[in-house]
């Protein structure tokens, strides 16, 4: 709690305890001729009180700090008539209360007057409260300078501030000042009534009590003012319905700010369910509901012809005036113009309502753009990330190639030729040249081997043209350990599958042999209805992980590229499995090979070899 707020209840609490006390203290007394009865003080306190909490419940939930303060000066000028008759032997003190006595009622007037929105409507409404505040401080003067007692039979001290002791001329200043009161009083009724009738349904909603609280209030004072001119005692069921007016006041008051918090929690609601963008169409339905306007419309900007549509492609004019009732908030963000709402007049008197309806809407467009964007964004990566590995499997295969083609078959070239040299040699007779010669050929034999090796590392050639179960049984071939493979693919796979899916398998295998300390491996390659799966996995001594230094860190971003993810589960001293599963957009099927193709592929493969 705020030091504001702590200040605020305090002073709730000390207007309580004063009408309290006042109360008290006049029951207590009995003073008046006709002492209040039980039941009249707890109603009249009660309504006293009503005015004290009302102000705390308006502080909290006003735009304006204005309603709170007209509602606890009324809390704290809540005199009750019998505490005024307590003090009717000082004759310095009974006229001050008499004298404040008008007060309040001119506060009340004017909380009637900013509701709901704290502020003055018009120039009527400010005439209207100019009269009042004139009238009660002539009601004052007179009842200070020349009212010579409080009443004809109260038997109290004489008016110490009285200068001209008129009692006639008096009362007829306070008949006059209760009459025009009464008036303006209708006035202001009629204001109301009028404003509530010919307004559309969200003024409905937010000024729907006030009306049957000053009816109420009008009617008890007019009959109390009846009473005194007849000399008539007035009924108890009558003042006790003035009671319930005069309180029905803060409670209407604070019923509507209630409710036009409950509107804005209607608009967060709105923005937490359109946070993450939503169709156009959406908006208007939702915020005619949220803020009760069945004829509010939506237009939306649209850049290319510059104007503004609904979203059945009707044209706004904008030339034209939207009414007497209804009025238009414009809508910008960032980028420029966004929406136009045509909506009630009556709204426009809450800027905070309309305030977080613009955010909303503003927020919902910007993260719709924001997530197209992003979303464009990121296929534009990952479309990226497939052309770069593309690129490479394709460079790969070049340089494979190259080296089949270019150095590989210049070493064989040269050994032939050395086998030729080796003949002539022996032919010769010449025993010492033909070791040099069979040591040059060994040495060039061992590099052609590693040659072999680094294009089949490149590239494997096997790949290219046998597909993923015969390069597969090379990598297994030249594994140290037992590797067991099951491969249930049909057809061949898309290139990029492919290449990924062997050297994620020659990798795992890689691992196994150098690090598991596996005694055996097993490689399982299925195409099923969720995609591609494939997973190595062995009876080491597990504990692996992708961040290890396993060197498979860089097989999860080549899988990712094509939609793929990977799994690996290993546990101590119970072997590794490395799973990666592929969906089936990510593993496209080309045709399987004919016959003639596999012979083709085979004789090709044999001769590279």
């Amino acid at each position: 709690m705020t030091a504001l707020q702590v200040r605020r209840l305090l002073l709730v609490l000390l207007a309580s305890a004063i009408i309290i006390t006042e109360e008290v203290i006049g029951y207590t007394a009995a003073a008046m001729p006709v002492p209040y009865s039980l039941t009249r003080t707890v109603i009249h306190t009660a309504a006293g009180l009503t005015y004290a909490v009302c102000a705390w419940l308006a502080w909290q939930v006003a735009d304006s700090p204005v309603p709170g303060r007209l509602m606890i000066v009324i809390a704290l000028l809540w005199i009750p008539p019998p505490f005024i008759a307590a003090t009717w032997p000082l004759g310095s003190v009974w006229p001050i209360f008499e004298s404040l006595v008008v007060v309040w009622a001119v506060l009340q007037a004017a909380l009637v007057v900013i509701y709901p929105t704290g502020r003055l409507p018009g120039r009527l409404e400010f005439w209207a409260l100019a009269v009042g505040v004139g009238g009660g401080l002539v009601r004052m003067l007179a009842l200070l300078f020349l009212a010579p007692y409080a009443t004809p039979e109260c038997g109290c001290a004489p008016n110490a501030y009285v200068v001209v002791p008129d009692w006639g001329l008096y009362n007829v200043i306070n008949l006059a000042y209760r009459g025009v009161g009464i008036l303006l009083i209708v006035l202001i009724i009629i204001t109301v009534i009028v404003r509530w009738s010919r307004g559309t349904t969200p003024a409905r909603y937010i000024a729907f009590v006030m009306p049957v609280a000053l009816i109420l209030w009008c009617a008890a004072i007019a009959y109390e003012v009846a009473s005194d001119a007849f000399g008539v005692t007035a009924l108890p069921l009558v003042v006790y319905l003035g009671y319930l007016g005069t309180a029905s006041i803060p409670i209407s008051f604070v019923a509507g700010l209630m409710y036009i918090r409950s509107m804005r929690g209607r608009v967060s609601d709105l923005v937490v369910l359109t946070r993450d963008g939503v169709e156009r169409e959406f908006w208007q339905p939702a915020l005619a509901d949220t803020l009760r306007d069945p004829r509010l419309r939506v237009y939306w900007w649209d850049v290319t012809r510059g104007r503004y549509r609904d979203g059945g492609g009707e044209q706004l004019d904008t030339d034209a005036t939207p009414g007497r009732l209804r009025t238009r908030l414009a809508i910008e963000s960032a980028s420029g113009r966004l929406a136009l709402i045509d909506h009630d007049v009556a709204l426009r008197e809450y800027q905070g309502l309309l305030d977080a309806v613009a955010s909303a809407m503003r927020l919902s467009v910007d993260n719709s753009r924001l997530r197209t964007e992003l979303e464009a964004t990121l296929q534009e990566v990952r479309e990226s990330r497939v052309r770069i590995i593309e690129a490479g499997i394709v460079a790969r295969r070049q340089i494979e190639r190259d080296l089949h083609d270019g150095s590989q078959q210049s070493l064989v070239s040269l050994a032939l030729s050395l086998r030729m040299a080796i003949g002539s040699a022996r032919a010769a007779g010449d025993e010492a040249l033909v070791d040099e010669l069979e040591g040059a050929l060994q040495q060039l034999t061992d590099a052609l081997r590693q040659l072999r090796e680094l294009a089949r590392g490149i590239h494997p050639s096997s790949l290219t043209v046998g597909g993923l179960g015969m390069a597969v049984a090379e990598l297994v071939a030249r594994t140290p350990v037992p590797v067991e493979v099951e491969l249930d693919v049909p057809g061949r796979l898309a290139p990029l599958t492919e290449a990924t899916v062997y050297f994620f398998v020659a990798e795992c295998l890689t691992n196994v042999a150098k690090y598991a300390g596996a005694s055996a491996a097993r490689v399982c390659v299925r195409v099923g209805a969720g995609g591609l799966e494939v997973s190595v996995s062995d009876d080491g001594r597990g504990g692996a992980t992708l961040g290890g230094g396993s060197g498979l860190i860089g097989l999860v971003d080549r899988m990712e590229a094509i939609g793929g993810t990977v799994l690996v589960e290993s546990f101590d001293g119970r072997g590794t499995t490395v799973t990666a599963r592929i969906p089936p957009e990510g593993s496209p099927e080309v045709p399987a090979l004919t016959d003639a193709e596999r012979a083709s592929v085979s004789a090709e493969s044999t001769d590279r070899r």
